[in-house]
């Protein structure tokens, strides 16, 4: 049991990177004033959380009542940090979500799109707490367990999140525009990553 925990609390931490999440979310959150980014992490952690949970509980027993592969949801996945990531590089950003709250007068809440998801509860994260929570080799008291661990690195990452406007501050807006393109080339490169491994998986290549 130990050393499930451990390997579960590792290959969320190794997933889910509270750093390497920052510069993400200093992206997302750019033009926010430091009290909103706060509130943006901690609503962003609470519904990953939610979606996570979701996850462990309902998760397996969903895609196979659906008929979904864990190779299919990989790829779709993929695509999805493809796109966001095409989006950090080009620095399209979410200026999209600026304009379109300057039309409609409605603003699309960036905790939920992208921060929470697939920033923070992205495919590889979900795949790792369905796995780590497997209902076919875990009993539920074994699940309980490995879910007060992911809360815990969720923890976490809300702290670190709740620090990043002092990384902001010590990077400056150049040395975020720096971060922010490498970040999106690496969320590339993972992305075609994720749909590869999808597609080697259902072809079992």
């Amino acid at each position: 049991m130990l050393a499930h925990i451990i390997k579960a609390a590792v290959t969320f931490y190794v997933v889910i990177d509270p750093i390497g999440t920052v510069p993400l979310f200093l992206s997302a959150t750019k033009g926010k004033d430091v009290r909103e980014q706060r509130r943006i992490a901690l609503k962003a952690c609470i519904i990953s959380a939610c979606i996570l949970v979701a996850f462990i509980i309902l998760g397996q027993v969903l895609l196979d009542h659906l008929g979904i592969e864990m190779y299919a949801f990989q790829v779709a996945g993929g695509l999805v940090l493809l796109l966001v990531s095409l989006k950090m590089i080009l620095d399209a950003d979410l200026e999209g979500v600026h304009v379109n709250a300057h039309q409609t007068g409605v603003e699309r809440d960036v905790s939920v799109f992208p921060i929470a998801l697939p920033y923070i509860a992205g495919p590889g994260v979900i795949m790792a707490v369905v796995l780590q929570t497997n209902n076919d080799l875990y009993s539920w008291k074994e699940q309980a367990v490995i879910t007060g661990v992911m809360l815990g690195i969720l923890l976490m990452t809300w702290f670190t999140l709740r620090s990043a406007p002092y990384f902001q501050k010590w990077l400056g807006k150049t040395g975020i525009d720096v971060i922010t393109r490498v970040m999106g080339l690496i969320l590339a490169a993972l992305a075609v990553q994720t749909m590869l491994a999808g597609i080697s998986g259902h072809f079992k290549l």
